[in-house]
């Protein structure tokens, strides 16, 4: 079978069935378009950790860690003394809380909002958004039950931008 293509070239091209003593051709399919992927195609080097849901909070645990929370914010304003904190802080925690209040004028130091977290039985974590100046600023603290009681275990502060103190 011969055909002809356009009238302008005058170019004829021959087609004709391939010859049986060759392979047939692999037909050609067209690639399948997935939906973008939201995770990375290759696996992580390290299985991630299962997710562990938090324990519901107590009514008398979130009031005892509200309270040591708007505490350490009294102490760093200055309206508290140090030792008020001394056997509710591990000892670098209170170091840091004593340096940070002798090294800076924290007098409008605000406890603007907290989120609490109970991760675990014996541990509850607390998001701290502080106002300093009309600026808001942020903390997150962590207690500890030991022998019985809660304990401020770790302290970050970010009280300037570009500097977090931790402690724990």
């Amino acid at each position: 079978m011969w055909v002809t293509l356009g009238r302008m070239q005058q170019t004829t091209f021959g087609i004709s069935r391939a010859p049986v003593a060759l392979a047939p051709a692999v037909r050609l399919l067209e690639p399948v378009l997935l939906e973008p992927v939201q995770e990375p195609l290759l696996p992580w080097p390290v299985p991630a950790a299962a997710v562990v849901d938090p324990v519901a909070i107590s009514p008398r645990v979130q009031r005892i860690v509200s309270q040591l929370t708007a505490g350490v914010v009294e102490v760093l304003r200055g309206q508290r003394p140090l030792e008020h904190l001394a056997g509710h802080a591990s000892a670098d925690v209170h170091d840091l809380i004593g340096h940070l209040r002798r090294a800076r004028s924290l007098s409008t130091l605000r406890l603007a909002s907290m989120h609490v977290c109970q991760p675990s039985t014996c541990v509850v974590e607390v998001a701290v958004r502080l106002s300093l100046d009309g600026r808001s600023r942020a903390a997150a603290l962590c207690f500890a039950e030991q022998l019985g009681r809660w304990r401020l275990v770790q302290l970050e502060l970010a009280l300037d931008p570009a500097v977090i103190v931790r402690a724990g």
